[in-house]
């Protein structure tokens, strides 16, 4: 059984899950508000390691003991229930619920395809220039970053259009025809920089007609992959 963690209506997730099943791999999404409605978390930390047992209200219970592997495309923290009883406390509530989902994210025992960062919970959400900088020192070909003050403050989050997209999964680089193998190398440098397993990587022409970056992201759109994409998942998180 793979877990898929997501948002509701989540169309990438729902594919991933359909692939897996049609390779025989068992796949529950559960969705975040989910993980909120649970009625009772353990999650425990010694000197020999730790542990976590999570019974949700439908009475599935998961736990460390026998953990599956996870399929992390869960980007927020369920805010439903904070909201209803934080008051006041909501802004410290909300810091402390995200560390305990970065903490039992880090423990569990068995394959997470993405582990959560201080910076995201489903990995590193970098602003556009990060992921230059980063494409820049993976030996990337990327498109150079511009940015000003008559900018939207949200610029820099929403990716530029992209022509064709590369993947890398837990060390494997997956690479449309269209893109020159030469890339395979960098892209995987630039996962490895980024400290993500699965990682999404768009492409477009520069003028020239070469290809460069013009963006990244730890939950991609999973079925731009394809059918390669689903065979690199299932192997993945197989383990």
């Amino acid at each position: 059984m793979t877990l898929i963690l997501c948002e509701a209506g989540d169309a990438a997730a729902s594919w991933a899950a359909e692939r897996l099943r049609e390779r025989g791999r068992a796949a529950d999404i559960l969705p975040g508000e989910a993980l909120a409605d649970a009625v009772r978390w353990e999650h425990r930390i010694d000197g020999e390691g730790a542990s976590v047992a999570i019974t949700l209200a439908d009475g599935r219970r998961l736990t460390s003991e026998s953990a599956e592997p996870i399929l992390n495309r869960l980007a927020y923290i369920p805010t439903t229930r904070l909201q209803a009883t934080a008051g006041a406390d909501y802004g410290y509530a909300l810091q402390e619920t995200f560390a305990f989902y970065l903490s039992w994210l880090h423990a569990w025992p068995a394959t997470v395809l993405n582990r959560p960062t201080p910076q995201g919970l489903c990995g590193n959400q970098r602003h556009g220039s990060a992921w230059a900088a980063l494409a820049a020192a993976a030996g990337l070909p990327a498109r150079g970053w511009r940015q000003s003050d008559e900018d939207a403050p949200g610029f820099g989050w929403v990716p530029e259009p992209a022509e064709a997209f590369a993947f890398v999964v837990a060390g494997r680089v997956l690479l449309p025809p269209v893109l020159a193998g030469a890339l395979a190398a960098p892209c995987l440098r630039l996962a490895e920089r980024a400290g993500t397993a699965l990682l999404g990587i768009g492409f477009a022409r520069a003028e020239g007609g070469s290809w460069e970056m013009v963006g990244a992201s730890p939950v991609p759109d999973l079925a731009l992959g394809g059918e390669p994409l689903a065979d690199a998942l299932a192997e993945a998180l197989g383990r």
